[in-house]
């Protein structure tokens, strides 16, 4: 047996013991041999079983803005992963600064970021009941989205809805078919399956199209919703001065980009979708915060790989060093997410909670929930 067998099989038992240990964490508290606590407004989990990457913050702003713009007052939820204020419980207000609450994680400033001006209060700590009960003390909520809860059984949830990377359903992570946080027999618990990225799969008919894998899904959960969103790249953004370079005019730049994402590889592949040749990549853990000596090397790497530009996703601009850019321009993605049949869930959603419906927005509204943004500028100077 060689060392990469042996270390594929011993990831694979331990990957089967910690699921093992999910499903009887999950029976214990099914069983009410484990206690839950109780929130006086509604909680709407937002989570996944998979370890990252499924597009669970981007859901959780895009429907923390269609309730808050609905009339219905929300707050999001978050353990604050990778935190480094030392507070137990951490109370964001709306309209925060995102740079006042860098020591909150790079999710709190991603919420801060698209929330914009809306009425959005976040509650950041380990015990997200003490977190919400908070939050309730101080505004009126009627809705908490519990980000990446689903695991998080200690809290009452009214709603779960789980969501599926259509690029890596299942969790393959090299020699490693299932890297999982718990099984997909977990997708029992689930009121709502969300399959996400879906721009990128197969035509119908093939092993693993939408409908395959809702047929998947269906055959552990029939009462589930499914539904479905795609992820749209809209334009480019400078780091530096806020302005934007259109998509159209970017695919005329040879980027070198690097992200440290659940899911790397759903990034390439959606740049690559449309139409962006990259003229190097580099990848980098989830949740990764660069050093100024990464900074400088990746402007070395981009530079030598010939590359016009450097780009990445917003989520790991927040986590550069401030004030560090290297020595190329740096551009975040812009995304957009869609959800197929918005209409269906969000009527799904208030019927289930009681409470008013969240009718569909265009782009042009959604935006205005978002901080300002600079200028256009033209391709050449994309290309400076």
């Amino acid at each position: 047996m060689n060392g990469s067998s042996l270390i594929s099989r011993v990831a694979t038992g331990a990957v089967a013991l910690w699921k093992l240990a999910a499903r009887l964490r999950a029976s214990l508290y099914r069983n009410g041999l484990l206690s839950r606590r109780r929130l006086r407004a509604k909680v709407i989990s937002i989570g996944n079983i998979a370890w990252g990457g499924t597009g669970k913050t981007p859901f959780t702003i895009w429907l923390a803005r269609r309730l808050e713009q609905s009339g219905v007052r929300v707050s999001i939820l978050t353990r604050g992963y990778r935190r480094t204020s030392r507070q137990r419980i951490q109370i964001i207000r709306p309209m925060t600064s995102p740079a006042d609450a860098s020591g909150s994680g790079d999710e709190v400033q991603l919420f801060l970021r698209q929330l914009g001006v809306l009425q959005v209060p976040i509650g950041v700590s380990a015990s997200r009941y003490e977190a919400g009960s908070l939050l309730e003390r101080e505004y009126p909520v009627q809705v908490h989205l519990l980000d990446d809860g689903y695991q998080h059984l200690a809290l009452h949830r009214d709603l779960d809805i789980v969501l599926l990377d259509a690029e890596n359903p299942w969790g393959r992570h090299g020699a490693v078919q299932s890297f999982l946080r718990e099984s997909p027999t977990a997708l029992a618990r689930a009121d709502a399956v969300l399959l996400t990225r879906c721009e990128l799969l197969p035509p119908p008919g093939s092993r693993d199209s939408v409908r395959a894998l809702e047929a998947k899904v269906r055959q552990i959960n029939p009462a589930a919703e499914f539904f479905t969103a795609s992820t749209r790249l809209v334009a480019f953004r400078d780091a530096g001065t806020g302005a934007l370079v259109p998509l159209e005019k970017f695919r005329a730049l040879r980027p070198f980009a690097f992200c440290g994402l659940g899911n790397p590889r759903a990034f390439f592949r959606s740049l690559d979708h449309f139409g962006i040749a990259l003229a190097g990549q580099k990848v980098f853990l989830d949740h990764h915060r660069y050093t100024e000596s990464e900074v400088s090397e990746l402007g070395s790497l981009a530079k030598t790989a010939g590359a016009a530009c450097l780009l990445t996703t917003e989520k790991d601009l927040v986590n550069l060093s401030r004030g560090s850019l290297p020595g190329l321009p740096l551009y975040w993605a812009e995304i957009d997410l869609s959800v197929t049949e918005e209409n269906r869930l969000l009527a799904w959603i208030s019927e289930r909670l009681g409470v008013p419906a969240a009718a569909a927005v265009s782009r042009v509204t959604t935006m205005q929930g978002k901080q300002p943004r600079a200028h256009a500028v033209s391709e050449a100077e994309a290309g400076r």
